[in-house]
């Protein structure tokens, strides 16, 4: 059974972070007069990776950051099997990171079944919460829309990237209320 805190936007939302800093750090290395601009320390300690409503918390920081909104539903008969679609806001005030960025995420999730395993290993290593009940059976790119230019000349470019997935869980919720409502 699964904690209903943990949703499949959370491990998503946790894998890209992994994925986006892991990368940096490549690069980094490759070229060390450059600055890793995925790190938690560009952010005040935040992971820039936030759900739409608090977006405001990252307007104070000059680096790029994502803004994510996740949709759920039921897969039918299956009652453990459900499927999901998320889509994620890229801001950023250099379009060739922005295209970088674009770049390694449909790189993760191109590959269905193989993009379903990977995150399913991070989630497996991820100690923070107690992962057992939620896996994706498959992860896919829904749509990807490349740099878009703000209204304001020098202000931030965006990118929409789309993924969709199937996952299977079974939260730990009771259901059964009998004598309570008494």
């Amino acid at each position: 059974m699964t904690d209903p805190n943990l949703g499949p936007d959370l491990l998503l939302r946790q894998y890209v972070w992994a994925l986006l800093k892991y990368n940096d750090k490549l690069v980094i290395n490759s070229s060390p007069q450059r600055r890793e601009t995925w790190d938690e320390l560009n952010y005040g300690g935040l992971i820039p990776i936030v759900p739409l409503s608090d977006e405001p918390e990252l307007s104070d920081f000059d680096g790029p950051h994502i803004v994510y909104g996740y949709t759920g539903d039921t897969s039918g008969d299956m009652v453990f099997q459900r499927s999901g679609t998320m889509t994620f806001a890229i801001y950023d005030d250099n379009f060739r990171r922005l295209g970088r960025t674009l770049n390694i995420l449909d790189t993760a999730f191109s590959r269905a079944d193989a993009s379903a395993h990977d995150v399913n290993r991070f989630c497996s290593a991820f100690t923070q919460y107690d992962l057992k009940g939620l896996r994706f059976g498959c992860i896919y790119i829904g749509f990807v829309e490349g740099g878009i230019p703000e209204t304001t000349e020098g202000g931030r470019q965006s990118a929409l990237f789309n993924i969709r997935f199937d996952y299977f869980v079974d939260y730990s919720v009771t259901t059964e209320l009998t004598g309570l409502g008494q």
